[in-house]
């Protein structure tokens, strides 16, 4: 399973998958409402937005099981599993790269602050006087990258509410 990803979505490891092009969301909402063509088979992407088993991501994961069954039978591996078992694994090895890829995404946060919103690195010198930014640590922003994590978790579990 792990070589037919690494083959289809041309990555090397778990990380590049952080690169992976999802597709776009008129392709699955025209596949999903609209009677559209569905996903590409030459260049599958998923719907990262959805679950494994959104009705994109299930037509990718089937055509993913295609393409397994024919290199089983084409290498003639030594042991046979169902295809509700091949499912179920290619389903988790969405999930987990589905994770990969949210984790490498920029925080929304971050992202709506921009530059104005950072801190300033450096100190500019005006008439011979330097000027030193000392950085301040509230109690209240110790820990915001992890619930800038709960809050990007969250939006990808369920977007509704948002």
């Amino acid at each position: 399973v792990r070589r037919l990803f690494k083959d289809v979505f041309s990555i090397s490891q778990d990380s590049d998958f952080m690169l992976h092009e999802p597709a776009s969301h008129d392709d699955v909402y025209a596949y999903e409402y609209e009677d559209g063509p569905g996903p590409n088979c030459n260049r599958l992407a998923f719907d990262l937005k959805g679950g494994p088993k959104s009705p994109w991501n299930d037509k990718v994961v089937g055509l993913l099981l295609e393409e397994l069954h024919r290199r089983v039978n084409q290498e003639s591996w030594p042991f046979r599993r169902s295809e509700a078992y091949f499912k179920e694994v290619l389903q988790d090895r969405y999930k987990h790269l589905r994770t990969v890829w949210i984790a490498a995404q920029p925080k929304k946060l971050v992202m709506t602050l921009g530059d104005a919103g950072m801190s300033s690195e450096e100190s500019d010198v005006e008439n011979d006087i330097e000027t030193v930014l000392r950085v301040k640590n509230m109690t209240w922003r110790r820990a915001i990258e992890r619930e800038l994590d709960i809050i990007d978790h969250q939006r990808m579990v369920d977007d509704d509410i948002f």
